[in-house]
């Protein structure tokens, strides 16, 4: 015969001697509460394992009736006693929980203890620092704000350990340096940084920790918080403040333009530079002033793409942050200050409201005539220096392939930012009736260049790369709405929309917002007939390219470029 079923064994220990891992023993004379929380004055609550077979008879609910789900139950116990625990102050409590027990995060996730049991796998005395830095960032960040996944030693040592893998050098920072002591800052943007270029798998916790991010910077600014604490040793201040200011370069480079705090950020890297940078002729010296051209480089480029007065001086007031006046990015970066300083100000349309307004800006015929003559000399002076920039640092040794690469990149990319000054006031539109012939030449040619960009170099993915690439694939796309343009326009315009694709990030992010305005101009755009493109090959008499307007009358000694400059991009690409 089958033996009968036994009675389920209901669970004797309430949620209070659970935690201290002690036997619930009822009060004398009491059914309702245990002796522990008799003498405490606590509310004596039993929250059931998730592998009892029934719930406990608690008064006025049976916990048999179809109409009030186990789920349901386990959820508005768990929530009653969070709020308890908070009134009480014991909320930083942690449950301890048995084999296979559920519990319900603040964001409504159901974690088991199975998912964190890979923790005791990572005690090696010699990742105690990240684990320092990680409870640094948990400790700050709000409760509920992350689900509790986001904080797997397993996901955070993968994320930690990949990050080379995933990030190309920084071009101010070609040295790659390992962190075995990281600060939280420093480690919440490695997070950010790996989870957002990871696989899919991967890339759905990037917004968890871009939260985490934005969360430990603020709390530079908080007075007496724990990530801004500074260590008491000057070196590990040091040390400190140089993590947190590279933290900040990293999270600005995958931020800038789409979230408008970065300038904040960049402005307290700023400080922190100039609060620990060194002693002129101590050993790190290079290293900060490499530091602060990354800090200046990421301030031009938000600026660039909204127009505004650069925050960090082209000369720092520090003898140890300043560099050589023939530095390549001391000279670029000189250059974009001046010419950025010049046209702040204006109330110009800027470059990334072409991608956040719903509609084009339309044409602005007082500020399209305000070009005075200042204006165009400062124009021809940044392009002249551009082009000598560019012969002055493209004569590298043979060998330095990808410099030579990098530096051409730098060029193409800044090179359209100024030839898209004005562009923006004049509704963006390459036909208007403001822009000379030879602009719209010049500007078109610079444009296909620079879509180009994606064919030839796969380390492309700071948010200013994007963006001017998309910005370019725009031109191009009314180029060939024109009935001019090369051959090969549409497949590389693409070609990058297939990688912005490829990328993930917070949601709604960076990438989806390119996406959707590219893909928004590429619906009214039907494919040329042959006779109307141009190929490569057709150039004109000294190599310029495609002439799109097709008038041989045209001045081209009026082009603000050399128009020889481009020559280079199949030999270096």
């Amino acid at each position: 015969m089958p033996t009968p079923p036994s009675e389920p064994k209901a669970r004797k220990a309430c949620i209070n001697c659970r935690k201290q891992k002690m036997r619930c023993t009822p009060a004398n004379g009491r059914s309702d509460t245990c002796r522990r929380c008799h003498r405490a004055g606590l509310p004596c609550v039993f929250v059931p394992r998730a592998n009892a077979a029934t719930l406990p008879d608690l008064p006025g609910l049976d916990s048999r009736s179809p109409e009030v789900p186990d789920e349901h139950f386990k959820r508005d116990v768990l929530g009653r006693l969070r709020l308890i625990e908070d009134c009480l102050g014991l909320s930083s409590a942690t449950p301890t929980l048995g084999d296979g027990e559920t519990s319900i995060c603040e964001t409504g996730h159901e974690t088991t203890v199975s998912d964190f049991a890979d923790d005791d796998m990572f005690s090696d005395p010699a990742m105690s620092p990240l684990w320092d830095a990680l409870a640094v960032l948990r400790q700050t960040c709000p409760a509920g704000a992350v689900p509790a996944p986001t904080w797997r030693k397993a996901a955070i040592v993968q994320l930690w350990s990949a990050f080379h893998e995933r990030m190309p050098g920084l071009h101010f920072m070609p040295d790659k340096e390992l962190f075995s002591s990281p600060s939280p800052v420093l480690l919440a943007a490695i997070l950010y940084c790996s989870s957002t270029r990871g696989p899919p798998d991967v890339a759905e916790a990037a917004p968890h920790y871009f939260t985490v991010l934005c969360t430990a910077i603020a709390h530079l600014s908080i007075p007496g918080s724990a990530v801004g604490r500074v260590p008491e040793s000057l070196s590990a201040a040091s040390e400190w403040a140089f993590q947190t200011v590279l933290g900040i370069v990293l999270t600005g480079l995958l931020t800038e333009a789409n979230v408008r705090e970065t300038g904040l950020w960049i402005s307290v890297a700023y400080r922190l530079l100039l609060e620990h940078a060194p002693a002129l002729g101590d050993d790190s010296a290079r290293k900060w002033r490499r530091l602060f051209s990354g800090v200046q480089i990421v301030d031009l480029e938000h600026a660039s793409l909204h127009l505004s007065c650069p925050v960090i001086p082209i000369e720092s007031p520090l003898p140890v942050l300043q560099s050589s006046h023939g530095d390549q990015l001391y000279w670029l970066s000189r250059m974009m200050h001046a010419g950025l300083s010049h046209f702040t100000g204006r109330r110009l349309p800027t470059i990334w409201s072409c991608f956040t307004d719903s509609d084009p800006a339309p044409v602005n015929d007082s500020l399209t005539s305000s070009l005075t003559p200042v204006d165009a000399a400062v124009i021809r002076d940044w392009a002249r220096q551009l082009d000598e920039w560019l012969v002055e640092f493209s004569k590298g040794p043979q060998g330095a392939e990808q410099n030579q690469k990098l530096i051409f990149r730098q060029y193409v990319l800044h090179r359209l930012v100024v030839l898209s000054i004005y562009h923006p006031a004049r509704g963006c539109n390459l036909w208007s009736r403001n822009i000379s012939p030879v602009e719209q030449h010049e500007l078109l040619l610079s444009a296909q260049t620079t879509l180009k960009l994606h064919l030839h170099d796969d380390t492309i993915w700071s948010n200013w790369d994007l963006v001017m690439i998309t910005w370019a694939a725009l031109i191009v796309i009314q180029g060939i709405e024109g009935g001019v343009g090369q051959a090969d326009d549409l497949q590389n315009i693409r070609v990058h929309l297939a990688m912005l694709k490829r990328m993930t990030g917070p949601n709604p992010g960076l990438c989806d917002k390119l996406i959707a305005r590219l893909e928004q101009s590429l619906q009214g755009v039907q494919t040329p007939q042959p006779t109307t493109l141009m190929h490569p090959d057709e150039q004109q008499q000294g190599g310029q390219g495609v002439d799109i307007i097709n008038d041989g009358s045209l001045d081209y000694s009026w082009q603000i470029f050399d128009h020889v400059s481009l020559q280079q991009f199949d030999h270096i690409l």
